[in-house]
């Protein structure tokens, strides 16, 4: 469920229901009972043993999923991103190169929608765009990639 302003006059526009897709990124660890882990100690003996500055974990998740997917139809959706990462960027594009085409930030509507082969999302950040699946063919698989580096921009590259 989305959160709605009945003045809204673009929302009545834009695709809704089922084709409105909220979409919550995550980098997460787990131990070998497949319990979520979080360092229990900090990595740097100048502050408090235990803050960690930044946490990166080794596993992906979306909507609390890892590897999810998600079968849509030939049409446009919306999808609602937000970067639930602690310190994580992902810069986020999909593998049959469409755009995603952006139509808000945490600041609400942009003034126009803005095509954009990369979508770049820091932690916290929420980025509202449109997809149209409208031209692929049945059967065609889209991936969502991320090729930011950890700690962005200059850490590892992702795996």
């Amino acid at each position: 469920m989305c959160i709605r302003d009945s003045l809204d006059p673009v929302a009545p526009l834009l695709p809704r229901g089922a084709y409105e897709i909220p979409i919550v990124i995550q980098d997460r660890m787990f131990d070998v009972n497949s319990q979520l882990l979080y360092p229990a100690l900090g990595i740097n003996p100048t502050i408090h043993p235990y803050w960690a500055p930044e946490f990166f974990g080794d596993t992906i998740l979306v909507n609390g999923k890892v590897w999810p997917y998600l079968n849509v139809e030939p049409r446009k959706y919306r999808f609602r991103f937000l970067n639930g990462s602690n310190a994580r960027f992902y810069n986020l594009s999909l593998s049959t190169k469409q755009p995603f085409i952006q139509i808000g930030t945490d600041g609400g509507y942009l003034p126009t929608p803005v095509p954009v082969s990369q979508l770049l999302i820091a932690p916290g950040e929420r980025a509202d765009v449109i997809v149209d699946f409208t031209g692929l063919a049945v059967g065609t698989q889209v991936l969502l990639t991320n090729d930011a580096k950890a700690p962005f921009p200059h850490g590892a590259p992702t795996d």
